[in-house]
């Protein structure tokens, strides 16, 4: 019996032997690019001021942003460019912890080639915009089929009132995963209405002073009859959470300014566009709200300033085409 067994076993292993291996093919990996500056900047090239590393990071050392005694530009950027040649739903991924200080002239954006992909602070906002001490994680969609190397960017005025602290780790780029969904959470032309908004006197909606002409709202001139700031803020609160890539744009004119009259975008109080312009300017911004991406409450609004009316100057703020698109 003892020999039979032995006998069996063998002939199921001859058998198993027998039948064909195959071998899983390696699955592709879908990590184009990482970073954790652990081993220093030997993928990076200094571009513009001295990037150093150091602690704290969120599990190590970080990417350190510099400063300057006066007005410069500092940037750095991957030694190679990114290849995303046949590949889709590419992402840019990092963790990030800044304090940008709310003076005109310090700003931080992230750049994919020459298209900037996330920004952090507008060089004309007059807010801090701050992450505490905490490093949060944000990301940005790639474009498919692009190429080019990753970039941040920071400008800055001095290093006492006007730096950008700025912290960066665990940087990816990662492909062929799922393509992220467009969502567009503002839409406003104002063609049949401001419903949507509430209007601090003097500002009306109003025909004829939109783009092209179109419906949109105005604080017209009250030059000697109104000094001081009102607002038109959206009042649907606006939902972040798992959003990101999230871009806002709008049509601004301002006409008959004299400064400190001046057009404001706010968000939740922080001030992070501004038009101070003399005599008058228009255009359309458009800017990423990185910052605040993953806030889940968060309160739009449109500034007007007229601070001269009682000299005899006015001011006449416009806004249209207010849209607000994020991927998710």
């Amino acid at each position: 019996m003892l020999f039979a067994s032995c006998t069996a076993l063998s002939q199921k292993d001859s058998y198993l032997d027998s039948l064909p291996r195959t071998v899983p093919p390696t699955p592709p990996s879908n990590i184009l690019f990482t970073e954790d500056f652990e081993s220093g900047l030997s993928q990076w090239s200094q571009l513009s001021g001295s990037w150093t590393t150091g602690s704290p990071g969120p599990n190590g050392v970080a990417l350190i942003s510099p400063t300057s005694s006066s007005a410069a530009t500092l940037s750095i950027a991957t030694a190679a460019s990114i290849d995303l040649t046949g590949k889709s739903g590419c992402l840019l991924e990092y963790d990030t912890r800044y304090l940008l200080k709310g003076v005109s002239g310090v700003s931080a954006n992230v750049l994919f080639g020459s298209n900037i992909v996330g920004t952090f602070k507008e060089t004309s906002g007059l807010s801090d915009i701050s992450s505490a001490t905490n490093f949060v994680h944000r990301k940005a969609i790639l474009p498919t089929n692009g190429n080019g190397r990753i970039s941040f960017v920071s400008s800055v005025i001095d290093n006492t009132t006007g730096y950008a602290d700025w912290r960066i780790d665990n940087v990816t780029v990662k492909c062929n995963g799922t393509t992220p969904s467009a969502v567009t959470l503002i839409d406003e032309n104002f063609e049949s209405s401001a419903a949507n908004w509430t209007l601090q006197a003097p500002w009306v909606w109003s025909s004829g002073v939109g783009m092209s002409g179109s419906m949109g709202l105005q604080a017209p001139v009250q030059a000697g009859t109104f000094t001081g700031v009102m607002y038109a803020t959206y009042i649907p609160s606006i939902n972040l959470t798992n959003r990101f890539s999230c871009l806002i744009e709008y049509y601004y004119s301002i006409v008959n300014s004299s400064a400190p009259n001046c057009i404001s975008l706010d968000l939740n109080g922080i001030r992070t566009w501004v038009s101070c312009d003399t005599p008058s300017n228009s255009g359309v911004i458009k800017t990423y709200l990185t910052a605040f991406e993953d806030n889940a409450t968060n309160k739009l609004q449109l500034r007007c300033l007229d601070g001269n009316a009682a000299n005899g100057w006015g001011i006449q703020c416009v806004v249209d085409q207010v849209k607000l698109t994020c991927q998710q």
